[in-house]
């Protein structure tokens, strides 16, 4: 009985030592199913310890069980990790081989290594990766694919991954007809994407040709380097741009992530006037870019691709806290354009966040992770748009409200004699060209030095306003009312014959007759009115017919009212 027990139990020991020692064996993924996710939780993985592993050293380590089960459906190292071994197993249940794509939908990987052994024979071996010319993949793809027949039964594929670039492995077993519509999705949301991004870009290039503001052309250039970038690290540059410039290849990205980088700031230092509101944040922003671009030199003259993506990478984290932090003080300094620029800001800032850490591998890969930075980049760039746009607008308001002001006079708010030029020229070549009736009236405050004299200035500045009162109350809406220095006036009187003008001016000498300023200061104007005639070649020659009138009204006591006719003056 003892003998039986003790055997029993021995059996049922060496039963559980087998197990415990023997590997774990991951689900072999099945043909005849669809896989639409990424296979990672399929997937065990060994990480070269020391030295290269050949594929008879790995095919013993995980007959030993020292390869690690998959965690998550893509496959996550890090920057700069060691080179990896993954496996996978694929059964075909059918009574022929099944073609099948293998896709891993990532830009960057050096090297890759694909094994399918079947049946304990290597029956398929491809090699991948940004260091063979794009000419050189055996299937037409911005990511790593080949297609595989698998033979009937189950196959074990080992790949071999090595990269200092960010190791992200998401792999994929489709039907090729999948795989093609699944890559057809794709670029037509990359359409989409680069297309708002290109004409935008062209927008701000022909408004900074035709406006020669420096703002749309860094704003240009700012959102090409994102297009540049993203065109690099998602796989499109290489398949369309330089398929056979491997050594660009290897550097494009950290390159082209420094000058998206220094892109942004140059336009946020000129869109939030660095130089005039924040000199000495300025000049950190110059010397933040000057220290990574040493270091990114430094990288490069080292031959160390790893030493490069850690610098960008740090480089890109900060950029987007020292765009925040630009806008940030730029509200607070009171201009309100920043506001649409702290929104992008921020937008921009989450995309690249979440995006960096789904590369690092502290977050979960997938799409919408990967590409948070395109979508970030698409409400930067609207809002941006919305910013440079308000921007120009308040820009365009007080450039016109400047132009206003320098055709008023301060004092009166009247029309100064520029702008009394400027609205009398049509309608003096609309008179000429018609022979239409036109007159031009002027006056003259009596004694206004004598006003200023015993009640100061500020008392002659109250009379001015007060006349000029009266006068912008009596004319029509397409008579002209200028100030046409000190203590005269000018009123231009389109389709008005010289008796019309005459009468007018009576009504006006009246009114400011009758006017009292401060309570007992009495006022009086003198009128000199003069009508186009035929020896009127000019307004000038017009205004100083009427300005001969004005004289003789002064000369016959003031207080009057002069018209011209025939060359001579008479005084009512």
């Amino acid at each position: 009985m003892l003998s039986t027990l003790f055997g029993r139990l021995g059996g049922f020991a060496a039963v559980l030592v087998f197990l415990l020692g023997a590997p774990a064996v991951a689900a072999s993924l099945s043909t005849a199913l669809d896989h639409p996710s990424a296979i990672g939780l399929s997937t065990r993985f060994l990480q070269e310890p020391h030295g290269r592993l050949q594929l008879a050293d790995a095919m013993a380590a995980h007959e030993a069980g020292k390869f690690t089960p998959g965690k998550s459906p893509v496959l996550n190292f890090g920057i700069g990790a060691r080179p990896v071994w993954i496996h996978f197993a694929v059964d075909n249940p059918d009574a022929a081989p099944v073609q099948k794509r293998l896709s891993i939908e990532i830009a960057w990987l050096d090297r890759i290594e694909v094994y399918v052994r079947h049946r304990g024979e290597t029956v398929a071996a491809h090699r991948l990766g940004d260091t063979l010319a794009f000419a050189q993949r055996p299937v037409a793809s911005r990511y790593f694919v080949l297609d595989q027949a698998f033979g009937v039964g189950v196959s074990d594929v080992f790949v071999r991954v090595e990269t200092p670039d960010p190791m992200v492995v998401p792999i994929y077993l489709l039907n090729p007809e999948a795989s093609r519509a699944r890559q057809m999705e794709q670029e037509f949301s990359y359409g989409i994407v680069y297309g708002f991004l290109l004409a935008l870009l062209a927008y701000n290039a022909i408004l900074y040709l035709s406006l020669r503001s420096t703002r749309y052309l860094y704003y240009a250039l700012y959102l090409a380097m994102f297009v540049a970038m993203n065109a690099a690290y998602t796989g499109h540059g290489f398949a369309w741009l330089w398929p056979d410039s491997l050594v660009w290849q290897q550097w494009s990205n950290p390159v082209l992530m420094f000058l998206y980088g220094v892109s942004g700031l140059v336009f946020a230092t000129r869109f939030l006037d660095l130089r005039v509101f924040f000199p000495r944040a300025r000049k950190a922003v110059i010397a933040f870019c000057v220290a990574f671009g040493v270091l990114l030199a430094a990288a490069f003259l080292l031959d160390s691709q790893k030493a490069a993506l850690l610098a960008i990478f740090t480089f890109a984290f900060l950029f987007t806290f020292i765009m925040l932090a630009l806008g940030a003080i730029s509200v607070h300094a009171g201009q309100k354009p920043a506001k649409y620029f702290l929104i992008a800001a921020f937008a921009a800032m989450v995309g690249a966040v979440l995006t960096t850490l789904s590369t690092w591998g502290f977050i979960p890969h997938n799409s919408w992770t990967f590409r948070a930075v395109e979508i970030g980049m698409l409400l930067d760039a609207t809002l941006l748009a919305l910013a440079l746009g308000y921007q120009f607008r308040v820009g365009q308001e007080e450039r016109l409200r400047a132009e206003r002001l320098a055709q008023l006079d301060p004092l009166t708010g009247l029309n100064n004699r520029r702008a009394f030029y400027d609205k009398t020229s049509p309608l003096w070549s609309q008179a000429i060209r018609h022979r239409h009736e036109t007159s031009v009236m002027l006056l003259d405050i009596d004694r206004f030095k004598q006003i200023n004299d015993a009640h100061g200035h500020a008392h002659g500045d109250e009379v001015l306003k007060a006349t000029a009162q009266i006068l912008r109350q009596s004319i029509r809406q397409g008579d002209v009312l200028a100030r046409w220095g000190g203590e005269e006036f000018i009123v231009f009187l389109p389709e008005t014959a010289r008796t019309e003008a005459v009468a007018l001016a009576e009504r006006l000498r009246a009114a400011i007759a009758d006017m009292r300023v401060a309570g007992d200061t009495a006022v009086t104007a003198s009128f000199g009115i003069a009508q186009h005639e035929s020896r009127h070649l000019t307004l000038d020659a017009l205004i100083a017919s009427a300005d001969e009138c004005l004289y003789q009204a002064k000369q016959q006591g003031r207080n009057r009212v002069a018209g011209c006719l025939a060359g001579e003056c008479f005084v009512l």
